[in-house]
């Protein structure tokens, strides 16, 4: 009985430092709106601002915003490298097709 009672004070120990360990290893740290607004302010000037537009027309290379997609036929020969207009400014494709 002894050894069953001396077993969960260990095992309430055991756990009760567990927990406050948690406890005290959680971080979390709470920015005023005053601070938050000075490093906005401190970010804005970091990078300039770059304007990328995109292509008109999928024959423009580089090909900006066009994505590369299925086949187009050329007379008798086949290609699988269409373009289609996707937006994004990471795409890029050219295209003989059309």
């Amino acid at each position: 009985m002894k050894k069953k009672i001396m077993g969960l004070i260990a095992i309430v120990a055991i756990a009760a430092v567990a927990g406050y360990n948690i406890y005290t290893s959680q971080n979390n740290v709470k920015l005023s709106a005053l601070a938050l607004a000075n490093v906005e302010a401190l970010a804005r000037y970091e990078y300039p601002d770059v304007e990328i537009t995109c292509n008109q027309s999928k024959h423009d290379s580089p090909g900006r915003c066009w994505h590369m997609y299925g086949e187009c036929s050329m007379g008798w020969f086949i290609r699988y490298d269409d373009c289609i207009f996707s937006g994004s400014t990471y795409d890029s494709c050219v295209t003989p097709c059309d």
